[in-house]
């Protein structure tokens, strides 16, 4: 049988052919509902050689990995501009070598802010009992810190480049790889719940625009919204297609 009409050959062009068709469609697509899709056309696959199929078409550029079970149209991946926190973290890590925790900050998330965030808050999310010490430090180094606050303890709260929200955290998390993009659109989202730092609109208008422009690991973020009993719509708003397609 020539090769070009082989049914293996066939389908594996096929599915090349819907890959291209997908993420022109989708920005994330999952692995659960490439293979529902590929079934309602009865193109099957064994998991293994559909493993290695969408491996090469990543080696190739068609899609993107976005985490396990993900990819993405998406080519570039998003980042935090680290620099950001650098005061905070420099102080942190000299003070507390042995403490878990990480930081993250509003002004961060400026590039895909619609309204360029003039003010900002610095959070440093600290494991156990470390949010006390943490605080006391850095009031002593010149910051100005609240230590878990709600939305009526924080209702005065400033904005600006000395400002710190402390909170303490008991759940497991990896100090060397946060803040992922993920996590802090997740604590963004419960962050402005708790406190009011801007526009809920503008928020998820915020989120939207991160996700659609550069490439987050899905999975992750949809875990750790799950983690929260959160979903995607609250995060980025209504409609959430064309951004996933999931089952």
């Amino acid at each position: 049988m020539n090769q070009l009409t082989s049914p293996v050959f066939s389908k594996k062009e096929s599915l090349s052919h819907h890959l291209q068709e997908w993420c022109g469609r989708y920005r994330y697509i999952s692995y659960s509902w490439v293979r529902t899709q590929l079934a309602k056309e009865e193109i099957y696959f064994p998991a293994h050689t559909l493993r290695d199929y969408l491996s090469e078409a990543m080696a190739k550029r068609v899609i993107h990995h976005s985490g396990r079970g993900w990819y993405s149209a998406i080519p570039e991946q998003a980042a935090l501009d680290q620099s950001v926190t650098d005061p905070v973290r420099q102080v942190l890590r000299k003070r507390f070598p042995f403490l878990p925790h990480y930081v993250w900050s509003t002004l961060q998330i400026n590039p895909w802010m619609h309204h360029v965030l003039g003010k900002f808050v610095t959070f440093v999310y600290a494991d156990g009992d470390g949010p006390s010490d943490v605080s006391a430090f850095l009031r002593q180094e010149g910051w100005n810190t609240l230590v878990n606050p709600t939305k009526k303890t924080g209702s005065a709260l400033a904005s600006g480049e000395k400002v710190v929200v402390v909170r303490g955290i008991r759940r497991q998390f990896d100090a060397q790889a946060e803040p992922r993009v993920e996590t802090v659109l997740v604590d963004l989202l419960l962050e402005n719940q708790r406190l009011g730092l801007m526009d809920e609109a503008e928020r998820q208008e915020m989120s939207r625009k991160l996700l659609t422009e550069r490439r987050v690991e899905m999975g992750a973020l949809l875990a750790r919204l799950r983690d929260h009993k959160r979903k995607l719509e609250d995060l980025i708003g209504l409609p959430i297609q064309p951004i996933i397609a999931e089952k």
